[in-house]
């Protein structure tokens, strides 16, 4: 394998079917759906082992993700970024359509996948709404004084949907879910989601719905209440925080949420943006509007809105080419790369809104 040929890696994408999905991956990115079946998901960079992502295009099309990890692991991940304690890529990058309510659930933080055996890590995750019907809602934590008992009970009584709070939201808006946190995604909702790579979720509720047999998804009562973090609360919509500085190209650059698990950015490219890497890191690049080209290494590739790619770690730094909005998604320093630059322009409590330390 000649890694000599590494540029920025477009994959294949993976479609799923869902009991709350929809079609407008097809209505709105044009995207070429299984047909006649709800699409919940598409995978577009993921090293999970019931979805791995092979290389669409280029010197090395037909490779997978995996493939290239195992042939040379810090050239796709970078110095900073590690795999998984399974061997896998840290993150995952998903689209999400939902035409109805997706089950009430919350997904382990890492010890508590461990605790209980489970085969992947936990999940921590973002959202960033791409399209909201008006008065799509989504629901996010607990009251700090609900007690598991308390949980319990309102699962077994039916009374649980007064202990979950609701709040709109619309396109442009943007979700922090840590490890955790009880959440829902209500529907009318198109989001890009990035996630540590895990499938590991846990249904409390899943507001009595059957599937095409009659038969009811299966819920994990005990599982969600280990899962639980009771006593934290939730924030609702976080950021954006824009870094301080104006870009020698005119773009704009924004947090949108940022752990020890990866950053995101939202990036406005009216032409031209250059991203310093330091080689420390991949990104994930996720085109939200207009068309861009991303240059690096030894090629680049071509995103319109919906589509994305990494760019591998190796590189110390990638290009491009607008005008466009995207995301980028990559593991930071966070001391380097989020606190100092925002420190002394917002206040510690705006960036403990965006920017987890633990």
């Amino acid at each position: 394998m000649d890694l000599n040929a590494l540029g920025p890696l477009r994959f294949q994408e993976q479609y799923f079917e869902r009991i709350w999905g929809g079609r407008r991956l097809a209505s709105v990115y044009g995207k070429t759906l299984p047909p006649d079946v709800p699409i919940g998901e598409a995978w577009l960079v993921s090293d999970h082992p019931s979805a791995e992502s092979v290389v669409s295009d280029g010197p090395l099309q037909g490779q997978t993700l995996r493939q290239l990890l195992d042939y040379d692991a810090r050239a796709i991940l970078g110095s900073r970024a590690v795999l998984t304690v399974h061997g896998r890529f840290p993150l995952l990058l998903k689209l999400l359509d939902s035409s109805d309510w997706l089950s009430v659930q919350v997904h382990p933080d890492d010890a508590c996948a461990a605790r209980l055996g489970e085969p992947d890590v936990g999940k921590t995750e973002m959202w960033h709404v791409l399209h909201a019907e008006p008065g799509s809602e989504l629901i996010c934590g607990l009251a700090p004084s609900v007690s598991r008992g308390e949980l319990l009970h309102a699962v077994q009584s039916g009374t649980l949907g007064q202990l979950l709070p609701r709040f709109t939201v619309a396109q442009g808006d943007s979700v922090f879910v840590r490890a955790g946190t009880v959440h829902a995604i209500g529907g009318g909702i198109l989001l890009a989601e990035i996630q540590q790579n895990s499938d590991l979720t846990y249904r409390l509720y899943d507001w009595d719905r059957v599937d095409a047999s009659g038969t009811p998804r299966a819920l994990h009562i005990e599982a969600s209440a280990e899962a639980i973090h009771f006593g934290s609360h939730h924030g609702g919509k976080s950021g954006p925080l824009v870094f301080p500085g104006d870009s020698p190209t005119g773009g704009k650059r924004e947090i949108l949420a940022a752990c020890r698990y990866f950053a995101a950015e939202r990036i406005a490219c009216p032409a031209q943006w250059r991203r310093e890497t330091r080689s420390e890191s991949f990104h994930l690049l996720l085109c939200i509007r207009g068309e861009l080209t991303v240059s690096c290494g030894a090629g680049d590739a071509h995103l319109t809105p919906g589509q994305a790619c990494l760019v591998p770690g190796r590189f110390p730094a990638f290009e491009v080419e607008g005008p466009a909005d995207f995301l980028d998604y990559h593991v930071p320093n966070l001391e380097t790369d989020i606190f100092s630059p925002l420190t002394g322009v917002y206040s510690q409590e705006e960036i403990a809104r965006v920017a987890d330390s633990h």
